[in-house]
């Protein structure tokens, strides 16, 4: 089982990890805007109907790109604050559970919200928070079973322990 300590570390150390990849993707989505931006007004104004739909396209994909920004941006700035949290429904962001499965076996998992936050070599270990397993989670407790749906089927675990991270400290 993860004690209090160690998920609080994981959790600051996943944090900090997806902070950096956010900042390496914001890069290389800036520079793309700056190559979109430039060949839309670059284009002469004369064209043919390959010229209009190249144009289209590059919109198209310029639109795509001020939107990703924005999404990556929103996440550095609640990873950085420490806003990320899950709605009603939702698990909250860095909720660690230990959970019991119908094979006996028993795992601890961290719910995230970002999936930048999964550490490499941790997939396993990570569910998001709009995951069928962590959505059954909500509202659980110490000794519940849960039902999820996975791709082999209805699934059943037990809610060994369950760790919201407003209780680490």
């Amino acid at each position: 089982m993860v004690t209090r300590g160690q998920a609080a570390e994981y959790s600051s150390q996943a944090g900090a990890t997806a902070v950096e990849r956010l900042e390496q993707e914001l890069v290389a989505l800036n520079s793309r805007r700056r190559e979109l931006a430039e060949g839309l007004s670059d284009r002469d104004s004369a064209g043919d109907r390959a010229d209009a739909a190249g144009v289209l396209e590059q919109s198209e994909d310029l639109s795509w790109v001020d939107e990703r920004i924005a999404q990556v941006t929103e996440q550095i700035g609640q990873l950085r604050d420490g806003t990320v949290t899950g709605g009603d429904d939702e698990l909250a962001d860095g909720t660690v559970v230990t959970l019991r499965f119908a094979d006996g076996t028993t795992r601890t998992m961290r719910a995230v919200a970002i999936t930048e936050e999964i550490m490499e070599g941790e997939e396993s270990t990570a569910m998001t928070l709009g995951s069928p397993l962590a959505r059954a989670l909500v509202g659980s407790s110490a000794g519940d079973t849960i039902i999820y749906r996975s791709p082999s089927g209805e699934e059943h675990a037990e809610v060994i322990a369950i760790e919201a991270p407003a209780s680490r400290a």
